[in-house]
């Protein structure tokens, strides 16, 4: 897909981090966007911003872990919008700890997000795309959690591999359609997942409140940008792309992981002994 000018994009997750960065990117070259997060007084400051870019800005208050919220904002958009171009289902959240400490509510509250939510958008905009015609763009946020696994993140890595299982299959099914699917796999990113997840399990030495913020410092440390993400995904719609990886660490993992599991498995090992005695 080459020029977006009078198409439309919609992102999920849109009111801060990677989504806001992929409503930047794609304002930036003419498309106009249907955006959705629960953060109300977020999307309002990014409509205000891209408004003052010249875009058309559409935003609904939207739990994407709700099926008819995802439904009822699928109809609006078309009514607003007439058609969608790009869906970019990028909200997630995290959840960290052991798997013991792990409370069926909070399985329910991450899958509900960063699984269903995504299944919830493709579900829903998904066979209307293709009645459209004209063909298309998905692209689903994963993360290199989504491609390797890491100790205290069994529940975000669990959501996240299923995103990609998703993606993956769903490209080959779309092409049919002329409808493209990208899945992006980002490493470390300077966003506030960290401070808005939550930890379930901690340390003897370190609190939940401790571990978070230490996460916290850990990604704004790196000085990952956002704005790389949504730069990425916009080339990845631009030139059909199918699984991106984005940051140093994500390719190192990836390779590492891909080259051997054996070895990775062991470092990963002593990397949880680590954790544990922080």
């Amino acid at each position: 897909m080459i020029g977006f000018n009078d198409k439309t994009v919609v992102v999920t997750g849109a009111a801060s981090g990677i989504g806001r960065e992929i409503a930047g990117a794609f304002a930036r070259r003419g498309a106009d966007l249907a955006l959705a997060d629960i953060n109300e007084e977020g999307l309002l400051q990014v409509k205000g911003e891209l408004e003052s870019q010249g875009c058309k800005v559409y935003i609904q208050v939207v739990d994407i872990s709700q099926a008819q919220q995802v439904e009822d904002f699928r109809d609006r958009v078309y009514r607003e919008m007439g058609r969608v171009d790009v869906l970019c289902n990028n909200a997630g959240i995290s959840i960290g700890g052991g798997v013991e400490y792990m409370s069926l509510e909070d399985w329910e509250e991450i899958v509900g997000v960063n699984l269903w939510g995504v299944i919830h958008g493709c579900h829903y905009f998904y066979p209307r795309m293709i009645e459209q015609g004209g063909g298309g763009h998905i692209v689903n946020t994963s993360s290199i959690g989504g491609l390797t696994p890491f100790p205290s993140l069994a529940a975000y890595c669990c959501t996240k591999h299923g995103v990609v299982g998703l993606s993956e299959t769903l490209r080959a099914e779309a092409a049919l359609h002329g409808i493209g699917v990208s899945v992006i796999c980002p490493g470390p990113i300077a966003t506030d997942i960290a401070k808005t997840g939550k930890m379930v399990s901690w340390s003897k030495r370190s609190t939940p409140e401790e571990w978070e913020r230490r996460m916290d410092e850990v990604l704004k440390r790196r000085k990952n940008s956002p704005s790389i993400v949504g730069e990425a995904v916009a080339k990845a719609v631009e030139r059909n792309k199918g699984v991106v990886v984005i940051t140093p660490e994500a390719y190192m993992s990836d390779l590492l992981y891909r080259t051997s599991r054996r070895v990775f498995g062991f470092l990963m090992k002593g990397f949880s002994n680590a954790m544990r005695r922080i």
